[in-house]
């Protein structure tokens, strides 16, 4: 994003504030229940979408050094991510080649080697087998080169390490990563997210199907309503712009600030000063652009109707190089971040709750909820490719 679309996105909203209005579709639509509650489906769509498409698991401050590594469980099982003396990350599924016990127990550390605690075959950080136990006496002609960890092709990108599971090779990966982020590339340089910092991590699983979670971020109806207690009064009412940059989507989302801008003044007003912006990349990833930081919000479907949510704090200091009041501030931050997320995953719960009823054999999105629309679409584009 250049300083003339900054400019563009900010008449927009100027714009629609004019009107007392938001980006509306031509006509309103409809989003069967069983979408949200058919198991053989959700399996289809793990399938489909989860174990195919790159899907961001780490921040690259994660892993700021070489012999830094993470565990993580991902829709292919648990998976070592390793930053190796050349400042590379790899990813190995974490399982030894010797008996398939789980190689690393610890959730995250520094170590240039990886220990089964089975039988202690070894590995480097490069997932190379280094040595076996008794290997003379016990496995006479074991070739090592062809025992070590399995890879799986990464790709370090825009601030993140993307998994990309399908890709037959690391050039694959790279070009799938670059297909599937080609309309949002300029948006996610303009973000500089390579220079920022994790500060802190919430986890926490909710009863509601993974699409729902995903649906209440590409609208604002629900602000005044939902968040009127803690984030509804600084925003507009139903106020947004909405773009589908291919398989993604844009929310600008303005906030009260936004009525003091002048049509004289808006090439000197920042687009983040006015405004937060919500950045669905599918499939599980959503980016909310504040001020001077971005929460990370990873989706993670584990049943077709639970969701576990990890929210990521990422700031522009080191957690390290914080001062006392720094750090209270951004805790404070992060406080309020998750207190109003949660206001929208407990309605996600009630939302599938009420599926559940037979009540309804449809949801109804309204001409502004055309965002949802579109990216259910997407979803149902992605299953019909199987």
């Amino acid at each position: 994003m250049n300083r003339s679309d900054e400019t563009r996105l900010l008449r927009q909203c100027l714009n629609l504030l004019d009107e007392k209005s938001t980006t509306l579709s031509s006509e309103a639509h409809h989003s069967a229940v069983e979408r949200y509650t058919d198991a053989v489906r959700f399996d289809k769509e793990l399938s489909a979408i989860h174990r195919k498409l790159p899907i961001a698991y780490l921040h690259s401050s994660e892993l700021p050094e070489p012999h830094h590594f993470r565990t993580v469980i991902t829709h292919v099982g648990s998976v070592i991510f390793s930053r190796g003396d050349d400042g590379i990350v790899r990813a190995f599924h974490n399982v030894c080649r010797h008996r398939g016990a789980q190689v690393e127990n610890r959730e995250a550390g520094c170590s240039k080697s990886f220990s089964c605690p089975y039988h202690a075959w070894r590995y480097g950080t490069n997932g190379e087998l280094l040595s076996v136990p008794f290997e003379e006496t016990c496995f006479p002609g074991l070739d090592k080169h062809q025992h070590g960890l399995a890879a799986i092709p990464c790709v370090e990108a825009y601030g993140f390490i993307w998994l990309c599971p399908a890709a037959a090779s690391e050039q694959e990966a790279h070009a799938q990563l670059h297909s599937h982020l080609l309309e949002v590339i300029d948006d996610l340089t303009w973000l500089g997210l390579d220079k920022l910092h994790v500060f802190e991590k919430h986890v926490r699983r909710w009863k509601c199907n993974w699409k729902i979670v995903n649906e209440g971020g590409l609208e604002t109806y629900h602000f005044k309503f939902a968040h009127k207690s803690s984030i509804g009064p600084y925003f507009l009412s139903n106020t947004c712009v909405t773009h589908q940059l291919g398989a993604h989507f844009r929310v600008i989302m303005p906030t009260e600030k936004l009525k003091q801008v002048q049509a004289e003044s808006v090439e000197e007003t920042n687009l983040r000063d006015v405004a937060h912006i919500v950045y669905g990349i599918t499939p599980q990833t959503t980016f909310l652009v504040q001020k001077a930081h971005v929460d990370w919000i990873q989706m993670i479907p584990i049943s077709v109707d639970e969701t576990e949510i990890v929210i990521t704090q990422l700031i522009p200091t080191s957690r390290a190089e914080l001062s006392p009041s720094e750090h209270a501030h951004w805790k404070r931050n992060m406080e309020i971040s998750i207190l109003t997320l949660d206001e929208d995953f407990e309605l996600g719960e009630s939302i599938q709750a009420g599926l559940k009823s037979g009540a309804n054999k449809v949801l109804t999105f309204g001409r502004n909820e055309g965002a949802l629309a579109k990216y259910n679409q997407w979803v149902e584009d992605q299953l019909a490719l199987e």
